[in-house]
């Protein structure tokens, strides 16, 4: 029967992912938002919960220590990055994936180290903690406001109590209920495990159906769309457009020695620089070392790279910055967005879907 139950949470893991990228597959544009960001973190949880069913199948098959290991890390993690992905959503300091990490690797080093029922009841009180600080966090406004939120926070609330519960079982009872048959067993683990996973899988989506799914101007999800919108709408009148690529060398120095800010203060006096030098183009940074520009292919690129180059200077007082930096260019020509989307994705051009402009 433990077989079946872990089968069974199995399952619901990978229900949870399938409705996850079915709820937001948008193939056709750049994701973004706080649905992309809900997406990304239950994603990772419901592969992580993929990961921990196949472990613990493992185990009850005889895998020995190092399956156990990687299926009390896993456990953790789907918990935790619920927790993460909630603080993410209401804009609070990023250290939800970071406790969540360093949870799990020691959950992994723990359980070489110490019996596995030690390591076992270890995993529980994380499971208990992970699940309440789920709850309370989902509870909290501005996502506590959504419906879909209010039904997780209960759902992960609830599967915090069971672990507390267990836990309690143990300090009174001691190990032999775990072990055996029972309301606090490993194999009625499993199912509550692979129930929690469908509320929460179900919750998620519901949740994401009220979440904003268009990417915040300023972000790079954001450029990336206006971009591919600019290209499409040129595109319509031309066979191509010109990919205007300019790079900072000394961008990753900048940013070491200063700060990320002024790095991207730099990035955006290119970008303005090639708006004031460029008509009728659309300028974005799609990366964090390359500013794009999306225009005709008709004038000329060493006028252009001279003017950028000149606009660009003009603006370092404005920005308090004492040094001209030297820009370095590309120019591509693109055919149809599916080649500016190359150009995006990969810090070097793939001359396969782009050829280089004459």
């Amino acid at each position: 029967m433990i077989f079946l139950a872990l089968l069974a949470s199995i399952a619901a893991a990978g229900l949870a992912l399938t409705m996850l990228f079915l709820a937001h597959g948008r193939p056709e544009d750049d994701r973004g938002g706080p649905r992309a960001d809900m997406v990304r973190y239950s994603g990772g949880a419901a592969i992580a919960a993929l990961l921990c069913g196949a472990m613990n199948i493992l185990e009850t098959a005889g895998g020995g220590d190092t399956a156990a290991a990687i299926g009390n890390a896993t456990n953790l993690v789907a918990v935790g990055l619920i927790w993460a992905g909630a603080r993410r959503l209401n804009r609070r300091r990023a250290i939800g994936a970071v406790s969540t990490a360093a949870g799990a690797v020691l959950m992994l080093g723990f359980t070489f180290l110490i019996p596995l029922d030690d390591a076992t009841l270890l995993k529980t009180a994380g499971l208990t903690v992970f699940g309440a600080l789920s709850a309370l966090e989902l509870a909290r406004r501005p996502l506590g406001a959504l419906s879909g939120a209010r039904v997780l926070s209960w759902t992960l609330g609830v599967y915090a109590a069971y672990n507390l519960s267990r836990l309690i079982v143990v300090g009174v009872a001691g190990v032999g209920p775990l072990i055996g048959r029972g309301p606090v067993s490993a194999e009625t683990t499993a199912a509550v495990s692979a129930v929690a996973i469908v509320l929460v899988s179900v919750s998620v989506v519901r949740l994401g159906r009220q979440l904003d799914d268009a990417p915040a101007p300023g972000t790079r999800a954001h450029d990336r769309g206006v971009l591919r919108r600019a290209a499409a709408r040129m595109l319509a009148t031309r066979q191509s457009v010109r990919a205007t690529l300019v790079r900072v060398p000394e961008i990753d120095l900048i940013r070491a020695a200063h700060s990320a800010e002024r790095a991207d203060m730099i990035l955006r006096a290119v970008s303005a620089a090639l708006e004031d030098s460029l008509e009728d183009a659309a300028c974005g940074m799609p990366g964090r070392d390359t500013v794009f520009a999306i225009a005709p292919a008709a004038s000329d690129t060493a006028e252009l790279e001279r003017d950028v180059r000149v606009a660009f200077a003009r603006r370092m007082p404005e920005i308090d910055y004492a040094d001209v930096p030297d820009l370095t260019f590309e120019h591509r020509l693109v055919a149809d967005v599916d080649g500016l989307s190359l150009l995006m994705d990969a810090r070097r051009p793939r001359p396969r879907q782009e050829q280089r402009e004459d």
